[in-house]
């Protein structure tokens, strides 16, 4: 992990919209490339960065009619250097609560984007050498909901616990899972906006996996399905907790 640097892992295409787009052509955005995050642009230089999590949050607060690009970036984008390592890059991502970070050169210019699934897989080979399992790092708390709530309810719980996705639950088995991206990025276009029920956004069958799984089979896994939760189950398939790529960074800063 420490001889590994930020140039090795970085996505070199990120994703850019104007400082005037409207909320809804910032989804549009994230959405046409599965991405998390755009970065603004004013006069050819970059602004600002928008997470998913900070457009669902730009929506709660601002009618989406009302609202541009602007308004949800977060300015300046959080960012290393090009040459950083990934231990650094871990750290920034946990000080900073974020899910992706912008990375610069040396003269300060905007050469791509790096994601908790990027350094997480780069983190990949240390966890095989541990064998480390997901019970040993996963969340316990786990938020779970009826498939009536609103969106905007689940948004609104998510952004207070600090959580990453909603489950619905039945018998102790996870049934369907909705996430901070499904919300913020499809949200806005279901019948009612973020009023509707979260069921249009449930996706289901959940992808699950063993308490007992290796970390490092899970990151390949969940990479291959450009998965970023994964509810943890016992033998019977009950809920155990919730595996994420920021339980994986932050064990990777804790031993770092």
């Amino acid at each position: 992990m420490f001889s590994r640097t930020v140039s090795e892992i970085i996505d070199r295409h990120p994703v850019h919209v104007t400082a005037e787009a409207s909320l809804a052509e910032v989804a549009q955005a994230m959405a046409s490339k599965g991405r998390g995050c755009v970065f603004v642009r004013e006069n050819e230089a970059v602004s600002g960065m928008i997470t998913e999590g900070s457009l669902l949050k730009c929506l709660l607060e601002i009618p989406a009619a009302e609202a541009t690009a602007s308004r949800a970036m977060l300015a300046p984008a959080p960012g290393i250097a090009v040459g950083g390592i990934v231990p650094h890059a871990c750290r920034i991502l946990q000080e900073k609560r974020v899910k992706h970070l912008a990375v610069y050169d040396t003269a300060g210019l905007l050469v791509g984007v790096i994601s908790d699934m990027d350094l997480a897989t780069a983190l990949g080979l240390d966890y095989m050498m541990e064998n480390t399992t997901c019970q040993t790092i996963m969340s316990k708390s786990v938020l779970a909901g009826p498939p009536e709530m609103t969106a905007r309810a689940v948004a609104q719980a998510l952004l207070e616990r600090r959580m990453g996705c909603m489950l619905t639950v039945m018998d102790g088995r996870p049934t369907g899972i909705v996430t901070e991206w499904d919300l913020a990025v499809k949200g806005p276009f279901l019948a009612d906006g973020l009023d509707s029920p979260v069921a249009g956004l449930l996706s289901s069958p959940v992808t699950c996996v063993p308490q007992t799984g290796m970390v490092y089979k899970v990151i390949l896994h969940l990479r291959q399905k450009g998965l970023r939760h994964a509810p943890v189950v016992d033998d019977s398939g009950r809920i155990q907790g919730i595996l994420t790529f920021s339980d994986i960074i932050r064990r990777a800063v804790g031993f770092a």
